[in-house]
């Protein structure tokens, strides 16, 4: 009989079980991370509307105290007179962090003063979580309320 000699085998790649092992395992991952990354981006995207609403709001009240009166109405936007008191960069012209654009308005909605944010483009349980870092909890009432597809912060009644 003659004598017979093994050759080793050589692996030149994964077997199709490894591999779905490996990409099982890759779905598991994912299914866990990507509603905790949105969850993360909505709150900070919550957190950064709420700062800019605060910085906004401080600016237009230390025109107010500087001037002894509120800035005059923006017309949908913001009036010159506010380029010294609001801080750069010149976000304030640009969309909001929830979408939309920023205005300030004179006697409307029942307020006085007030800080608009007009077509915002979050949805309604959004609103109610900034309406929660900023004032009561309930878009439809308080110093931040809903007015159509605005959100309305009123400095004055």
């Amino acid at each position: 009989m003659a004598k017979q000699y093994l050759l080793p085998r050589l692996s030149t790649g994964f077997s199709l079980l490894e591999i779905m092992v490996v990409v099982t395992v890759l779905g598991i991952i994912c299914s866990l991370a990507i509603p905790a990354y949105k969850k993360l981006i909505r709150h900070t995207t919550n957190s950064l509307m709420s700062n800019e609403l605060r910085v906004a709001s401080g600016a237009l009240e230390y025109y107010s105290v500087d001037k002894g009166t509120w800035p005059p109405d923006g017309n949908g936007g913001w009036p010159s007179e506010l380029s010294g008191y609001l801080p750069p960069p010149d976000c304030w012209n640009q969309p909001t962090p929830i979408g939309g654009t920023w205005s300030w308005a004179l006697n409307t909605d029942n307020a006085l003063a007030s800080l608009r944010i007009n077509n915002y483009t979050i949805p309604e349980d959004q609103v109610a979580d900034i309406d929660k870092l900023i004032d009561d909890g309930d878009p439809a009432s308080g110093n931040l309320f809903k007015s159509g597809r605005s959100l309305v912060y009123v400095l004055q009644r």
